[in-house]
């Protein structure tokens, strides 16, 4: 039997991690955990996984930042990025699109500003394999892990 795709979950929420940790054990995939940035680009200088799950909004290093670095080092930078992220819904800003997305209150320029600057930073970077946003609906998840380990 072939060894199991080894996935890297970069995440700061242990509530995010023990979900993704189960989607990925139904589904056989070995994975490790980084809890954030800096963690992440230790654990990939070890091992090279054959995918990452990436949130954007950490401590230590941000997403973007280890997305950045990844891009940067000729050993990750075929290794395909599955953005897992929140951000869109607590910043109101799309990250994909810099589309602003309907708030309960537009009160919160700060969060505003601070998704459309994210958008603004995503752009000038190569951009990632793919984007799941939280809450995780894990049939979409489990179609984009798929689609990605297969390219």
């Amino acid at each position: 039997m072939a060894d199991p795709k080894q996935i890297l979950i970069v995440d700061d929420s242990e509530e995010t991690v023990l979900f993704l940790s189960e989607i990925l054990e139904e589904q056989g995939y070995g994975y490790r955990v980084a809890n954030n940035g800096r963690a992440a680009m230790e654990a990939m200088a070890e091992a090279a996984p054959d995918l990452v799950l990436l949130d954007i909004m950490m401590p230590r290093k941000s997403g973007l930042g280890v997305l950045k670095d990844m891009k940067k080092n000729p050993v990750l930078a075929s290794v395909p990025v599955l953005i897992v992220s929140g951000a869109s819904a607590v910043t109101g800003v799309d990250v994909q699109s810099g589309g602003e997305r309907p708030k309960e209150s537009y009160d919160d320029d700060f969060a505003r500003s601070y998704g459309q600057r994210l958008h603004e930073i995503m752009e000038g970077l190569e951009p990632p394999d793919g984007f799941v946003e939280k809450p995780i609906d894990p049939p979409v998840l489990v179609e984009k892990v798929r689609e990605l380990l297969a390219r």
